[in-house]
């Protein structure tokens, strides 16, 4: 080992406090931080951990050195906080560059060579390298999980169930139409439906903006398990690109109880009473 590599390890290890406030000073200054209580000591806690960590690396071997658990934010306080990404990369890169600085500064760089030298560089890089890596990583992860928890949210309610009688509801879907949102109306749409004792559900397409081939498969693939279930369903708002779709698939269109609106639907069954029937049978 290096005594060069051995020096500046046990400086940074003795030093670890007083390393850590100078460059928390300097990153805070240099990036114009304004940073609370609370998010100063967590700075520091991990900072410390990173001088620690790099002050191991010097002494092992690259296989030991990529073993070892390099991460910024370990418990997602910051994203918890709301910081951005962004603004936690820009204090890591900057303690960085502040402590080659520092052991520039106290002279432990007088008479190292240039191997030793890359040796510490490489060392000192690719710890907060690492933790930027995997800091990284794990912000997308827990963003994933939001967008996801967002996406299904986005879902439940662009296709709700809308009871307007009794035996009788309207499932309005709007916007794209995609396979995502066929297969949750497969999977917690239609066992819903079936809970509520429906006679009849009116699936309402005016408000869609495209539907490709693919999905409307799986739309008349609905149509038949509500079928079997005893549902009569009842398609609103049909425009002529959907009824394109449905014929290049040879689906007969004829065969589907169609009509323009909701209300002009409802209409047709408030003048052949087939509401009153189904409210009757309903109780």
């Amino acid at each position: 080992m290096d005594p060069i590599l051995q020096r500046v390890a046990k400086y940074i290890e003795k030093e670890n406090n007083a390393l850590t406030k100078e460059l928390l000073k300097q990153a805070t200054k240099q990036l114009n931080l304004q940073l609370t209580n609370q998010q100063s000591e967590i700075h520091s806690e991990l900072l410390q951990k990173l001088l620690s960590s790099i002050s191991v690396s010097l002494l092992s071997t690259k296989q030991e050195t990529k073993k070892m658990r390099l991460e910024y934010d370990l418990n997602n306080f910051f994203y918890q906080d709301g910081t951005l990404l962004k603004e936690t990369i820009e204090i890591i890169s900057t303690f960085r560059l502040s402590l080659l600085s520092e052991l520039q500064r106290n002279d432990l760089l007088d008479d190292i060579n240039s191997s030793e030298m890359a040796r510490l560089y490489y060392q000192v890089i690719y710890v907060f390298d690492e933790a930027i890596r995997n800091t990284t990583i794990n912000f997308n992860r827990e963003n994933q999980k939001v967008i996801t928890t967002i996406e299904k949210e986005i879902l439940e309610l662009s296709a709700p169930i809308v009871s307007i009688k009794n035996g009788v509801a309207v499932l309005p879907l709007v916007g794209d139409f995609s396979n995502s949102r066929a297969a949750h109306i497969m999977n917690d749409v239609i066992p819903k439906v079936s809970q509520l004792n429906l006679k009849m559900l009116i699936i309402d397409f005016s408000g869609i903006h495209s539907f490709d081939t693919h999905v409307a498969q799986q739309v008349f693939q609905i149509r038949d398990i509500l079928n079997l279930l005893g549902i009569q369903l009842i398609f609103t708002g049909i425009r002529p690109s959907i009824a394109q779709t449905a014929v290049n698939l040879g689906i007969n269109i004829k065969d589907l109880q169609t009509y323009n609106t909701v209300k002009q639907f409802l209409d047709v069954l408030d003048k052949d009473g087939e509401i009153k029937k189904l409210d009757e049978t309903s109780h």
